[in-house]
């Protein structure tokens, strides 16, 4: 086998192969796996979550709850917000240059040997394939993987899940996905597979029609998550109080910012509860088990989430609902507070919706360019808004300048990209080494 010579060039290789690729549905996939071994039937419990927000945050809560029975417990998620080995977690830690190597180099000798029968592998359907191979490495007993797109045709949906959650629905990659919340609702729901548990969050009812269809369809007993009721709000988490769907009520304490953040918690609960009572856990008492995972669920974090650095709040907002839950938690916690936004986006996001909503909690806006492919230009991005302030092309110049116009007793908010949060955070943390 050809091994890379560090983790640079193999994840350099991945990236690249997003020029070559051609999707094929789940073929491509498959026959990676295929070739592979079929490494992902052995890599212990599969939790597959989908979604359009809150997905990660979830798949957080899962790994977190998950840990507290087992260190061995597999994360795969995207995009990464500071180091592209953030992207595979093993029991809590990214995966080390050395395995990254490793499994990028048995995948790339078959996807080459695929290549020359005409089946060409995208970077993530080449990334699924790592995680597989690393978890099964590994021993997982349990692995939580995150849907990269949609559903029905992403990547992941190839893995034989042992349950399907789905977290809140929303208007994104709607050239890919429909131009209607039902339409982007059916293909996320085709992860439901038959006779294996589905848990999703309560919300919309023409959502969760959709979603009442597809469990019928498929088979899958489908959980819809209680609403929390919130019983505690602080700048830093929330405590609530949930009905699970099999055990009761539970008290719970979340330490990731935000009040969303108690319906992705409740989800991951709620597909916990279920799983529990549907035999895919073992435990002597399903009581001490909840209590392990109610005490994961209150170490869990998740960076880059309403995250404050210093006297800049870091947020990974790239769409409507994302954007609105971060107007809620800086006009609850900083009003008054003078608030310069910091923002970068792709160009197939929904800019203008954004922008008329960060427009509203931001007395100045600076406008850059995103180091990534999709990125905006940082001057057709300003010219978005009303009024901007500045535009620069490089994210540092743009940080300096926004906490100029904060000064001393502002607030700089970064949102619009999880590249441009990773960006910040890594810019912030040199300074203050």
């Amino acid at each position: 086998m050809n091994t890379f010579d560090s983790a640079a060039s193999a994840a350099a290789w991945i990236n690249g192969e997003r020029w070559k690729g051609e999707k094929n549905g789940l073929q491509n996939t498959r026959a990676l796996l295929a070739a592979l071994g079929d490494p992902q039937k052995r890599m212990g419990t599969i939790w597959h979550v989908a979604g359009t927000n809150g997905k990660g945050s979830t798949c957080a809560f899962l790994d977190a709850a998950l840990r507290e029975l087992t260190p061995r417990v597999g994360l795969f998620t995207s995009p990464y917000l500071r180091f592209f080995n953030e992207r595979i977690v093993f029991g809590g830690q990214p995966i080390p240059d050395e395995e990254l190597v490793q499994a990028a180099s048995l995948v790339r000798e078959k996807a080459e040997s695929l290549a020359v029968q005409g089946i060409r592998c995208t970077t993530f359907e080449l990334l699924t394939a790592c995680a597989c191979v690393y978890f099964e490495r590994m021993g997982a007993e349990h692995a939580v993987m995150e849907v990269g797109m949609g559903g029905r045709l992403d990547s992941t949906n190839v893995l034989p899940a042992d349950i399907s959650l789905i977290a809140m629905i929303g208007m994104d990659h709607m050239g890919s996905l429909g131009d209607t919340i039902e339409k982007i609702a059916a293909e996320k729901a085709g992860i439901f597979k038959p006779g294996v548990p589905a848990a999703v969050m309560n919300q919309d009812k023409s959502v969760l029609d959709v979603f009442a269809r597809a469990a019928r369809k498929t088979g899958a007993p489908l959980y819809v998550t209680g609403e929390p009721e919130i019983t505690a709000l602080d700048a830093g988490g929330c405590e609530f109080r949930l009905l699970l769907p099999c055990s009761g009520e539970i008290r719970q304490r979340v330490n990731i910012p935000g009040l969303h953040q108690a319906k992705n918690a409740a989800l991951a609960l709620s597909a916990l509860d279920a799983a529990l009572h549907s035999g895919l856990l073992s435990a002597s008492s399903h009581e001490s088990c909840l209590r392990a995972f109610s005490q994961g669920i209150r170490k869990a974090a998740w960076p880059g989430r309403l995250d404050m650095r210093g006297s800049v709040l870091i947020d990974c907002a790239h769409n409507p609902q994302g954007a609105s839950a971060l107007k809620e938690y800086a006009q609850a916690f900083f009003r008054g507070r003078r608030k310069v936004l910091l923002t970068g986006m792709m160009r197939d996001k929904q800019v203008e919706a954004c922008a008329k909503i960060f427009s509203s909690f931001a007395d100045e806006v600076v406008a850059t360019r995103v180091n990534w492919p999709r990125a905006m230009d940082e001057k057709e991005l300003a010219g978005v808004y009303p009024s901007c302030a500045g535009a620069f092309g490089s994210v540092k110049d743009a940080l300096a300048f926004a906490q100029e116009l904060a000064g001393p007793e502002g607030l700089v908010v970064c949102a619009g990209s999880v590249y441009l949060a990773g960006e910040v955070i890594n810019l912030l943390e040199d300074r203050s080494h």
